[in-house]
């Protein structure tokens, strides 16, 4: 059995490397990385089981007169919001070695893709009815899944221009006349 000996890396007096070491090349995600050997095949039918969850779940408020049970009211929660943070603890990994299975597997980015998908359903159904607080699901809607926040504005002037105060007429032809002579100067 043969040692090898790893070349010493140089490091300068306030403890950085120096340039020209070979640093970190053996742990980027390569054949010889350890989160990158973890991947298994059935990660993709976790990844679908673990966003699959109902979106909701009963619990009931009991109350009690004179130590009987005199009603149950049900009441209606939200299940846990299924995050890939959540997921890649429960494997062992972090996101970033998801993305990178995403990368190299592409039966793990369909699934990826999958799940995304659920997750935005879910975070649709459940702040429609109420169960999620509707700031936070505009931020993750917004954020995580590419959602925009649009509001149109009607820009057209419409109806009778005779109507119109002289002085706002003279200000829109001044702002036209700049506008055009901006354009014929560029």
């Amino acid at each position: 059995m043969s040692l090898k000996k790893e070349p010493e890396k140089k490091r300068k007096a306030n403890g950085q490397f120096e340039k020209g070491n070979e640093v970190g090349k053996e742990t980027r995600f390569k054949k010889n990385n350890s989160a990158a050997c973890k991947y298994k095949d059935e990660y993709c039918d976790k990844l679908i089981q673990f966003f699959n969850r109902p979106n909701t779940r009963i619990e009931y408020k009991e109350t009690y007169y004179k130590g009987e049970l005199t009603s149950r009211t049900p009441i209606l929660l939200p299940e846990e919001y299924p995050t890939f943070e959540l997921f890649a603890a429960e494997l062992g990994v972090t996101t970033g070695t998801l993305k990178n299975w995403c990368k190299e597997y592409p039966r793990f980015a369909d699934c990826y893709a999958r799940a995304k998908e659920i997750q935005l359903g879910k975070l649709t159904t459940n702040a429609v009815t109420g169960l999620y607080n509707p700031v936070y699901a505009k931020f993750e809607a917004v954020n995580n899944h590419n959602q925009k926040d649009k509001s149109e504005v009607d820009t057209k002037v419409s109806g009778n221009v005779a109507n119109i105060d002289p002085k706002v007429l003279a200000l829109i032809e001044k702002v036209n006349k700049r506008l055009q002579n901006a354009e014929e100067k560029s």
